[in-house]
């Protein structure tokens, strides 16, 4: 395990140009549209959260989990993997590597009472975590910007009201690609900036900003993409466009 993270697998082999993510999912491109596929990626970081929530596990292994999931999938596709095994075997992975351990029978049992049409077993599970294990190149050790945040919201002076709001977009952060592109210090900036010039709008962090060592058109782009995330969450969605009629059209193998 790397001691810090410019030492790690996650800095020098699991933070990726836009191209390569793009190129991703090509078979599951065949089924879907490119917003439909966008659609069915965050509900799927969203099915993680709620499983991980109602588990009762950290917030640090959901995100991990919901990190897992996207690396995954860029090696393979949801026509071929079943997503939703997927996503229980990356949360029953990441609690362990997490140390807050939860059982796989467990996982699957809360997953049903989630959703009903969740037929895998706690074998299932099992015997899919060596695959996921091989898929991830058994880096496991991810970086989230929890830390970095909490040291640069003690220094940018935002009150203890509005710390929650930027909490909570860094949450949100995992339901885009930014976990795959950039370091966790730019993505913790990207989402202080969001907070304070966008948001809260009452917070001039102009001064602190250019008093750091970084690369500001990194920062903006984490917030901009955020932006943008926020933007399409607020699309109404026709009966036709809800993630579960677009999870339908794919011809997924060994879907139970």
């Amino acid at each position: 395990m790397a001691a810090n993270f410019w030492e790690s697998t996650h800095c020098h082999s699991w933070l990726l140009d836009r191209k390569k993510i793009e190129e991703s999912n090509a078979k599951d491109k065949q089924y879907l549209t490119p917003i439909e596929l966008k659609r069915l990626k965050i509900h799927f970081c969203n099915v993680i959260q709620n499983l991980g929530y109602n588990l009762k596990l950290r917030q640090r292994a959901i995100s991990t989990a919901i990190v897992y999931f996207k690396r995954f999938y860029l090696k393979n596709s949801f026509v071929d993997c079943e997503p939703r095994l997927i996503a229980v075997t990356c949360l029953y992975l990441s609690s362990k590597v997490e140390e807050c351990i939860t059982q796989a029978k467990k996982c699957v049992m809360k997953m049903k009472e989630l959703d009903n049409s969740f037929n895998y077993t706690m074998n299932d599970i099992l015997e899919c975590e060596f695959y996921v294990l091989e898929e991830l190149d058994f880096c496991l050790v991810i970086y989230h910007p929890y830390k970095a945040l909490s040291q640069y919201l003690a220094s940018s002076g935002i009150d203890a009201a509005n710390i929650d709001i930027v909490w909570g977009i860094v949450n949100d952060s995992y339901r885009t690609d930014v976990s795959l592109i950039y370091p966790p210090f730019i993505i913790a900036l990207g989402c202080i900036y969001l907070s304070s010039f966008i948001i809260l709008k009452k917070k001039d962090l102009k001064q602190w900003f250019s008093e750091l060592n970084v690369d500001m058109k990194d920062v903006w782009e984490v917030s901009k993409e955020l932006i943008d995330f926020y933007d399409f969450e607020k699309i109404a969605l026709t009966p036709h466009e809800v993630p579960e009629v677009i999870y339908s059209k794919l011809p997924i193998r060994n879907k139970k």
